[in-house]
């Protein structure tokens, strides 16, 4: 609730309803109808059906951008159902660029056959390999439940919903607690600022999703990339940092073939990797079981997220498709270094 996108305009008299939302289509990101379309006379309208709209100054934002496009005719059409291979494509265009790889056979007959020979293929080729999968057809509606799934794997924070595995906790009222894959996409999306409820305490997750209220959740996830993976990180220490852990795991998992942690501890010693303990209990600790499967490791190709934490430390963070096994995965990584050059994998609280 005290995320910058939703304090924006806030006023004493509107409190109730800031804390109850954009996509009632009553506030967006603390402006009601009226001092939306107040705003919007200041900004020239990018298309002839958005002038006086409560979305107005959002949706000419995002064109300016580059972000979102019109229709041949001039339009917008901003209260019309927007469908998952369009939200997706939105969606591609806010998140930082990456070069992926190609998807094996399973997994583009499991995801990319009902979007092949489609315009949007390129775009949902690409996001596999990130683990921004859709899971109906393309030509399907977007409802908020499938938005906000959506945009917490953008983000890299679908293990977020960790969290609530078990919750007693209700946040809304037409959302049973028992229903746990509703919540463990609902509660952190909510939590995190991206989608929100109605006035009512509910969240409607089959409700349907317009182009102007995609438009305000791509806003919401832009903000929020910048606010998670503030960009203080040059490029050279990106490559430092996704070098070393991409060829410590290589050399651990592929190239030396080590499965046991006991003999995992001796090679970091011997080798004197730059790696602590704390590092290695908290990614392989899988080997400590004599029969395990684990969820592989990302290539480093996919979406990757950097940040600096602290004056020494950094976290990255591979948002990835982890094969029929895994599927959507986000893992964290920790680095400190004193220079900006040389680095060392440390834990999460070292």
């Amino acid at each position: 609730m005290q995320k910058k996108l939703r304090l924006i305009g806030k006023r004493i008299g509107l409190k109730a309803l800031v804390l109850s939302l954009v996509l009632t289509g009553a506030t967006v990101g603390g402006l009601d109808r009226a001092e939306a379309k107040m705003d919007a006379t200041s900004i020239s309208a990018p298309f002839s059906d958005i002038h006086g709209h409560w979305a107005s100054k959002e949706i000419a934002e995002a064109t300016k951008q580059g972000l979102i496009r019109g229709f041949p005719d001039g339009t917008f059409r901003p209260e019309q159902t927007i469908s998952q291979e369009e939200f997706l494509v939105m969606i591609e265009r806010v998140i930082p660029s990456f070069p992926g790889n190609q998807p094996d056979d399973f997994s583009r007959e499991t995801y990319l056959s009902k979007v092949k020979g489609r315009w949007s293929e390129g775009t949902y080729t690409h996001l596999l390999v990130a683990g921004i999968t859709p899971t109906g057809n393309p030509t399907d509606s977007l409802d908020r439940l499938e938005g906000a799934r959506l945009m917490l794997a953008a983000l890299g924070h679908q293990s977020e919903g960790e969290k609530y595995r078990g919750t007693k906790s209700k946040f809304f009222s037409d959302l049973s607690v028992e229903n746990e894959g509703q919540v463990m996409t609902v509660y952190p999306a909510y939590k995190m600022g991206i989608i929100t409820g109605y006035p009512d305490g509910t969240f409607r997750a089959d409700e349907k999703v317009s182009r102007a209220q995609a438009v305000v959740l791509l806003s919401r996830l832009s903000h929020q990339i910048e606010e998670l993976f503030p960009g203080r990180v040059s490029e050279e220490e990106k490559q430092s940092m996704t070098k070393l852990v991409s060829t410590f795991v290589g050399q651990v998992m592929d190239k030396e073939r080590i499965r046991r942690f006991d003999e995992l501890v001796k090679y970091v010693e011997k080798e004197k990797a730059p790696v602590s303990q704390q590092f290695l209990r908290e990614h392989f600790s899988f080997m400590n079981y004599e029969v395990y499967d684990y969820v592989r490791f990302p290539r480093f190709n996919e979406l990757i997220y950097y940040a600096k934490i602290g004056n020494d430390k950094y976290r990255m963070t591979v948002q990835y498709y982890s094969g029929e096994l895994g599927g959507s995965v986000d893992k964290t990584f920790y680095l400190s270094s004193a220079d900006g050059k040389t680095f060392r994998l440390i834990g999460k609280d070292e």
